[in-house]
């Protein structure tokens, strides 16, 4: 039962993480392109403007971080279900929902946007992070050694 709660107060702590990103206009993409711009502004890349690559790097980084983000949060889902059978999916549907209505949230705030597409790039998060968590436990399995 400790376990349990340990895991959930993760969740709840990651969500919280989750929601103040998505709360404070500082992480708008406008406020992190500048710093962006800010940091790469002495280098240059063959045959990029610093403009161009300050918003590739923004689109990368941003959605790496959506993809991060609800990874993170579907395996700490999945280390609270993973006895019960449908822990993967349990996991992988909590991620999504939440991915939901943090993009909901989002339109209410001023600065922000909703795009369905941060909430396609979120779910393939979570079933990639789901995905890498059961390859590494078949791998593990198999290498164990057979009583």
């Amino acid at each position: 039962m400790k376990s349990k709660l340990f895991w959930w107060s993760l969740v709840v702590l990651w969500c919280a993480v989750i929601y103040c990103f998505s709360e404070f206009s500082f992480f708008t993409g406008e406020n992190t392109e500048h710093i962006i711009r800010h940091m790469i502004k002495d280098l240059s890349f063959a045959g990029a403007e610093g403009n161009d690559t300050s918003f590739s790097l923004n689109f990368v980084i941003r959605k790496f971080a959506h993809l991060s983000a609800f990874g993170v949060l579907a395996v700490l889902v999945w280390k609270v279900l993973v006895p019960h059978r449908f822990a993967y999916i349990g996991a992988w549907s909590f991620a999504v929902l939440y991915a939901a209505t943090d993009e909901w949230h989002q339109s209410f705030e001023p600065g922000r946007t909703a795009l369905a597409s941060d909430v396609l790039i979120d779910a393939t998060g979570a079933a990639l992070a789901l995905w890498v968590v059961h390859l590494s436990l078949r791998i593990r399995r198999s290498v164990q050694p057979r009583h």
